[in-house]
């Protein structure tokens, strides 16, 4: 009898299993894990929101999910081979098949458990097309920004490759710092300054604008955003 081959997908190269990505990514999961752990815990107030809690949880955020996006950067680096167009709907179909149905199946789930058990909750869900395609809920905004990265994101196998796509990503990680960092600061009418994080890490860029939008909305607050006073216009009945 003669041997079946598995198939493969086009220009796709098999490399040897690098176990010490298995090891970053297992590190990287448990401390996602306790994270959102401890945070239901503080936020159904079975924990206090104390100064160990407030530096665990900024530490950790400062580098566990960040850990899987490096890893994801590096075996696509150096496993993919994005050099053409028809190479590049490839990759973008094999990735879509591959993270979009965990991100959809559970997202919907996600979506159904918590709008039928809403009253039970922490976190109030939206609708399910804001879910799915504007606002991804946690844990799975992950595999939503990560599809958009490997879109857009070519392949380079050069010295001269290598160096543009870095100072791209110093630079933009740069402007990030300069533009303003990841707080806010909401100044209710009693003149008392909150800062807020925005997250952008941790949330997704979508999740940063609502909750911008959610803190001008708010009735008595005003939003500095570098120096600059924005407020919601207040309505004088008579």
């Amino acid at each position: 009898m003669g041997h079946i081959k598995s198939r493969e997908w086009p220009h796709e190269k098999t490399a040897a299993r690098e176990v010490w990505i298995d090891y970053i990514k297992v590190f990287a999961c448990i401390l996602v894990v306790l994270g959102h752990f401890f945070q239901s815990m503080v936020k159904a107030s079975i924990l206090s929101d104390n100064s160990l809690y407030q530096w665990f949880n900024t530490t950790i955020y400062y580098f566990h999910v960040p850990l899987f996006f490096i890893c994801s950067g590096y075996l696509y680096q150096r496993c993919g081979q994005i050099d053409s167009f028809p190479a590049w709907g490839r990759n973008v179909l094999k990735k879509a098949v591959a993270l979009g149905i965990p991100y959809f199946v559970f997202s919907f789930a996600t979506w159904l458990l918590k709008t039928l058990f809403s009253d039970e909750i922490n976190n109030q869900i939206g609708g399910l097309g804001d879910v799915l395609f504007i606002h991804p809920t946690s844990p799975y905004w992950f595999l939503y920004i990560l599809f958009l990265i490997f879109v857009i994101t070519p392949t380079v196998k050069t010295k001269k490759g290598i160096g543009i796509m870095s100072v791209l990503a110093v630079s933009g990680k740069f402007l990030q710092i300069i533009g303003g960092g990841e707080y806010i600061v909401i100044t209710d009418l009693r003149g008392i300054n909150i800062p807020v994080k925005l997250d952008l890490v941790c949330a997704g860029y979508n999740d940063c604008i609502r909750r911008f939008t959610e803190a001008i909305l708010q009735n008595n607050r005003c939003v500095s955003w570098r120096g600059v006073p924005i407020c919601r216009p207040l309505v004088i009945q008579n």
